[in-house]
């Protein structure tokens, strides 16, 4: 059998697909993926998980503004098509200077999803400092639907 191919085993009546790509039941779930941000004066975390080549569920991030220095702090999504583009997500995730006291702010954000294949996905912290915004980038989780 080659990869992606499934083994069909029968067991009392009951059929049972079984996948050989190491994915196992995870298909309709969806498999979990992070990526974490830091810089100085930001911190962001995003959680999803991936539902298909070209597709997330609901996307899950926390941003923090470590330094409140006057500045607002935000995170972004970004996805990795298999042409190599990268594409931003619909969604700011915000976490204004003036909720700099405590924690950060944690935000629901939409699904994604792209005509393309989409290889790897990101999350990207940024200080809103007038021009171009200062950010930095977390490490990519790679799509292992894809």
């Amino acid at each position: 059998m080659g990869i992606g191919t499934a083994v069909l085993l029968t067991t009392g009546g009951m059929a049972t697909a079984v996948a050989q790509d190491g994915l196992g039941g995870q298909d309709a779930r969806g498999v979990k993926a992070t990526s974490k941000a830091n810089a100085s004066w930001g911190y962001a975390k995003a959680t999803w998980k991936w539902k298909g080549a070209g597709s997330t569920g609901k996307v899950k991030v926390y941003v923090d503004d470590q330094d409140c220095n006057g500045y607002s702090v935000y995170a972004k999504m970004q996805f990795k098509r298999a042409t190599g583009q990268i594409v931003d997500g619909d969604n700011y995730y915000w976490n204004s200077d003036s909720r700099c006291r405590g924690k950060g702010q944690t935000r629901n954000g939409p699904k994604f999803s792209d005509n393309f294949n989409i290889t790897h996905g990101r999350v990207v912290v940024c200080q809103s400092d007038w021009g171009w915004d200062t950010c930095k980038n977390g490490k990519w989780h790679k799509n292992p639907k894809a």
